[in-house]
C-alpha cells in the first residue's frame, strides 16, 4: 500500500511487512521501518502528517506517530485482514474495514482508541475499501461482492445501499473508492469501467476506462482521478469524466497507487 505525507513524502506499506516513510526530493529514507509482524493490506496517512494507520493479515488495524514511529493504539477483533484503513479530514477519527464473512467497519478515536458508533460493529461482507468523505460526515465500504454502502460517521445509519451491484470485483491491495470534493458523488472502481454515484440523487454514470481485463485501483484530489489498471495509469476529469493526457506506462503490474494533496505527485 502507498499514501503521501504532504507533498514532500511517500509511505509504502511493504511485503517484507515493514512500513517505510521517503523524503521524495533526495530519496532518503526518513526514521526507522515501522515492524508491523504481519503483512501490511491498507495504509492512511493523517493530513496534518502525525498520524500512520495500517490494515494488517493480522486483523488488526494499527495507529503510529509518524514521528516517532512508535505504536500509539491497536484495533483488533476483526474477523478477517483489514483491507480498508482511512483518516477523517480534522484528523480525528479512523475508519477501518475487513474482508471475512462478517466483514466489520469500525471507527475509533485516533488518539483515544475509542470505538466512537454505538451498539454493533457495521457489518458488509469482504470488505476492500473505505473512505470517509471529505467533510467527515459520512464514510463508504465497497465489498467484493455485495456492493457499496453509504454510513452516517455519526450512528452508523446506512444512508445509500448499492445493493449487490458494482461490488468492486478486486483484490486486497488496492483502492477502489474515491469521493468527489464537494462529497455529493462517490466514484467506485471496476473492472473495465468507474460508476460515479450522485448520492443526494441516488443516480449513477459510468466510463470506460484503458484497460477492460485488469482489476482497477483509483485516487482523487478532487479535481481529477488517477486509475490503475495492469501496468497503466489513466487520468480522468472528475467533473467531465474525459481523460486528461495519454497513459503512463509502468513495466511491471501495478498494485496500488496514490496522489499527493496538490496533485503534482502520483
Amino acid at each position: 500500500a502507498v499514501a503521501f505525507a504532504g507533498d514532500s513524502q511517500v509511505v509504502a506499506g511493504c511485503a517484507d511487512r515493514g512500513i517505510r516513510r521517503w523524503r521524495i526530493e533526495d530519496k532518503q529514507q526518513q526514521g526507522a521501518t515501522i515492524q508491523l509482524g504481519d503483512d501490511c493490506r491498507s495504509l492512511a496517512v493523517s493530513k496534518d502528517g502525525r498520524w500512520i494507520v495500517s490494515g494488517d493479515h493480522g486483523k488488526k488495524a494499527i495507529v503510529w506517530n509518524a514521528d516517532t514511529h512508535k505504536r500509539a493504539c491497536e484495533f483488533t477483533g476483526y474477523d478477517g485482514p483489514v483491507t480498508g484503513v482511512d483518516i477523517s479530514s480534522d484528523c480525528t477519527k479512523v475508519v477501518a474495514g475487513c474482508h471475512g464473512t462478517t466483514g466489520t467497519a469500525r471507527i475509533f478515536g485516533i488518539t483515544s482508541g475509542a470505538e466512537l458508533l454505538p451498539g454493533p460493529p457495521i457489518s458488509h461482507r469482504n470488505i476492500r475499501g473505505v473512505k470517509f468523505s471529505p467533510d467527515g460526515s459520512r464514510f463508504a465500504t465497497v465489498s467484493n461482492d455485495w456492493g457499496f454502502r453509504v454510513y452516517s460517521t455519526h450512528d452508523g445509519k446506512v444512508l445509500f445501499d448499492s445493493g449487490t451491484q458494482h461490488s468492486s470485483d478486486t483484490s486486497d491491495v488496492v483502492t477502489p473508492l474515491a469521493w468527489s470534493s464537494d462529497g455529493q458523488r462517490l466514484f467506485v472502481a471496476t473492472k473495465g469501467k468507474i460508476t460515479c454515484f450522485n448520492i443526494s440523487k441516488s443516480s449513477s454514470s459510468d466510463w470506460s476506462i484503458h484497460e477492460s481485463q485488469a482489476r482497477v485501483s483509483i485516487a482523487s484530489n478532487g479535481i481529477f482521478i488517477a486509475c490503475s489498471a495492469g501496468k497503466s495509469v489513466s487520468l480522468w476529469d472528475c467533473m467531465s469524466h474525459e481523460q486528461i493526457g495519454t497513459n503512463i506506462t509502468h513495466t511491471a503490474h501495478i498494485n496500488c497507487i496514490a496522489l499527493s494533496p496538490c496533485g503534482g505527485y502520483l
